[in-house]
């Protein structure tokens, strides 16, 4: 009798893909992924299946070289994504915050394939999906690290409204999950293909489930209402103005801070007015200027000229004031009504650590809304958005338009604007509210209900946008529930790599 010893397909492939293609694959892999990002090319197509390459040369290197195999990958695309880094911390820290974050992405990519070979077919096609979805959410609501600013692999479908739809839903890790599940299928029909040149069942129907939910949201997408408002939007660009800092008397670096002296109050308010002129035959309900803390709120000589400029405009106008309370200083948005008097004043939660080491506090967890012809206004400043939870909590409290003044001036880098007006989009998304953003540099926006951006300025450029927006009475399943998927998907990765059955075993045979 001839007995011949078949090799196995993994030990084929292995053989195949010398180890000098995984490492180009992963590195093509980096800046696919990369190039899908808001930071530079934002080619948001490329995230449904930029992932493929390395996910083929992880699945047939052994366990052992998988981190390696995945850490190019995670430098590049980190290299492409945060190159913002480098001019908020310094060259030698940026640079090593770059390769400590693309050392996170290889560990969840070496996760995933842990978790993938636990569990048992047709369930592997969802190892991947289901540890990077919950790591990046672990990651994301973690003590300490939750406020790292490391970016989501959702963030690349900001521009595009079918896929954000899932995300009222399940909010951004259903979206993280649905992409790299696309990635992962396309990965494995490859390999099947190219190992036993058959097609991988599950990889098909994983593929068409995506479709499916794709097509679904832009179905779902509704034409826009004729009981539409216009909201106005305005970049003054004053942090990068010399002329108006040198009218300050802090130290130089800090003037940012707020406008200190009287003299600069009025500039910042000059330069504002002139660009919200510029639209007063437009007739917009909101007005949003940016953050720039450019008075106090309880100054009457600044309010009263606030109030003049919304009776003139017969509109709604939200400026960023330093509102001082028992508490400490609150960097606040103020809202004036086109009576000319105030409506009401919300004080910035979420604090980036410079703040607070100037002196800044958080505001209080009171989420107040208000009443205008045109629906709810909720209001918050810049880095509210960053985080899920205060635009979820706006909207549970009844908010349909959530208006914020936004500060994007990273010593003028361009890089960092995009990504985060991206974080306005998903909010947008997440809760169905409109959203208005004046920024001082960066990109002033406006954002209807379903993600839509009617309005972009350009990125680090003096001037004002006008877009239209309405609302929906209807609260997401995710502003009722919250994280419920993020949670969900986490406790399914811990018991998948508690998995001891079949499927592991199965495996390793």
């Amino acid at each position: 009798m001839l007995i011949t010893r078949t090799r196995t397909a993994p030990e084929n492939a292995a053989t195949a893909m010398s180890w000098g293609i995984s490492l180009a694959l992963a590195v093509l892999s980096g800046f696919l992924i990369g190039a899908s990002m808001p930071t530079l090319l934002d080619w948001g197509f490329l995230g449904w299946v930029g992932l493929a390459p390395v996910l083929i040369a992880l699945n047939v290197q052994p366990p052992h070289r998988r981190f390696l195999v995945a850490l190019p990958f995670g430098i590049v695309w980190s290299a492409m994504t945060h190159l913002w880094y480098p001019a908020l911390f310094g060259v030698g820290m940026g640079i090593f915050l770059v390769a400590a974050v693309g050392a996170f992405y290889a560990g969840v990519l070496q996760a995933g394939m842990a978790l993938q070979e636990r569990l048992p077919e047709p369930l592997r096609i969802l190892g991947m999906p289901v540890a990077w979805a919950a790591l990046e959410f672990v990651r994301s609501v973690a003590p300490v690290v939750g406020d790292w600013w490391i970016e989501l692999l959702a963030k690349s479908q900001w521009r595009f409204p079918p896929a954000l739809q899932l995300l009222a839903i399940t909010g951004v890790p259903g979206l993280s999950f649905l992409l790299m599940l696309a990635n992962v299928a396309i990965a494995l029909l490859i390999l099947e293909t190219w190992r036993q040149q058959r097609v991988h069942l599950p990889a098909v129907l994983a593929l068409a489930g995506s479709a499916l939910i794709l097509g679904w949201g832009a179905l779902s997408i509704p034409p826009a209402p004729d009981a539409q408002f216009r909201i106005a939007a305005t970049v003054d660009l004053v942090n990068q103005d010399r002329a108006v800092q040198a009218l300050s008397r802090l130290p130089v670096g800090q003037e940012g801070y707020y406008a200190d002296t009287p003299e600069m109050s009025q500039a910042i308010f000059d330069t504002n007015a002139t660009l919200t002129r510029q639209v007063a035959a437009l007739r917009p309900a909101f007005v949003v200027w940016p953050e720039n803390e450019f008075a106090d709120a309880d100054d009457p000589a600044f309010a009263a000229q606030v109030g003049a400029l919304a009776r003139e405009l017969n509109a709604y106008l939200v400026v960023d004031m330093v509102w001082r309370t028992s508490e400490g200083m609150h960097d606040a948005a103020v809202l004036f009504g086109p009576d000319g008097n105030e409506v009401g004043r919300h004080a910035k939660i979420n604090l980036t650590g410079d703040e607070q080491a100037f002196g800044f506090v958080p505001g209080p967890r009171d989420f107040q809304v208000f009443t205008t012809p045109y629906g709810n206004v909720g209001l918050g400043v810049c880095w509210d958005r960053h985080v899920p939870w205060i635009t979820r909590e706006l909207a549970r409290a009844g908010a349909h338009v959530v208006l914020m003044p936004v500060d994007d001036d990273f010593y003028g880098n361009r890089w960092f604007p995009p990504l985060h007006a991206a974080d306005s989009v998903l909010r947008a998304a997440e809760n169905r509210v409109a959203f208005g953003l004046g920024a001082t540099s960066g990109i002033a926006m406006v954002i209807d209900p379903y993600g839509r951006i009617t309005a972009e300025s350009a990125i680090n450029q003096r001037g004002v946008v006008t877009g239209e927006a309405f609302t929906v009475p209807e609260r997401t399943l995710y502003t009722r529930l919250g994280d419920w998927f993020g949670w969900s998907i986490t406790g399914a990765m811990v018991i998948g790599l508690l998995w001891q059955g079949r499927g592991r075993a199965h495996h390793q045979q």
